[in-house]
C-alpha cells in the first residue's frame, strides 16, 4: 500500500519535475575491481515541503525507490550557506533495506555514505562533476572528449 501511494505521489509530481524541482548527482564510489556508479535523483513539493527519490547504479539497473526519514541543518560562517543532514531510506520490496547519509552546503554534496541493513559497512560515494546529466535527467557515463 505504501509503495501504491509513493508511486502514485511520484506520478502527479511528474509534471513539476520538469519544471525544475527534479535533481540529479552523479557519483562514484572506488576501491573495488571497477568503479561504482550511481545516480541520485529526487523530486520535491516546494509547497507542501514533501521530497521523494530514487537512485540508480550504473546505466542499466532499475531505480530504487528512497523515502526521505529525517533532515537537519546547521548555520556556518556568515554569508555561507547552511549545511545539510538528510538520511534517505532505501525501500525495496516494500521493506527499508538500507539507508543514504547525504551532506551538503549549497549545491555541494560534502558527503555521501550508502549503508545496507544487512552488513551495516558503509560505501562511500564522490561526485563526479565531470559526468553529465542527459535532457532526461539520467547520468551520462560515458564521457565524450
Amino acid at each position: 500500500m505504501r509503495l501504491l501511494l509513493l508511486t502514485a505521489l511520484w506520478a502527479a509530481l511528474a509534471p513539476a519535475a520538469q519544471a525544475g524541482l527534479f535533481t540529479t548527482r552523479c557519483l562514484v564510489a572506488e576501491g573495488g575491481k571497477k568503479p561504482l556508479q550511481l545516480q541520485f535523483s529526487t523530486v520535491g513539493d516546494d509547497t507542501s515541503g514533501w521530497t521523494g527519490g530514487f537512485v540508480r547504479y550504473g546505466s542499466h539497473s532499475r531505480p530504487i525507490s528512497l523515502v526521505r526519514m529525517r533532515e537537519s541543518h546547521v548555520d556556518t560562517a556568515p554569508g555561507r550557506p547552511m549545511a545539510f543532514t538528510t538520511v534517505w531510506l532505501e525501500i525495496v520490496g516494500g521493506l527499508a533495506v538500507g539507508s543514504y547519509e547525504v551532506e551538503t552546503q549549497g549545491a555541494r554534496i560534502q558527503r555521501f555514505v550508502y549503508t545496507p541493513k544487512r552488513s551495516g559497512l558503509g560505501t562511500t560515494f564522490v561526485e563526479n562533476p565531470a559526468i553529465g546529466v542527459g535532457d532526461d535527467g539520467s547520468c551520462r557515463w560515458t564521457v565524450t572528449g
